[in-house]
């Protein structure tokens, strides 16, 4: 299992980031506003995990 999530387990938690700041918007917990924000935070960690990623292997 380790070997199939390396590299994957940044992408796979801010998924999971998404997932629950839509779900909790839907259940009315957060504003529009703050699930915005959460999903742009996670957005953000798959961006800079990626750019990271593609500067090692340069």
């Amino acid at each position: 299992m380790k070997t199939y999530l390396k590299g994957k387990k940044t992408y796979v938690t801010a998924a999971l980031a998404i997932i629950a700041a839509v779900g909790s918007y839907v259940l009315d917990e957060i504003a529009l506003k703050d699930m915005i924000e959460a999903i742009f935070a996670a957005l953000t960690a798959m961006t800079i995990r990626a750019a990271i990623t593609t500067e090692a292997t340069k």
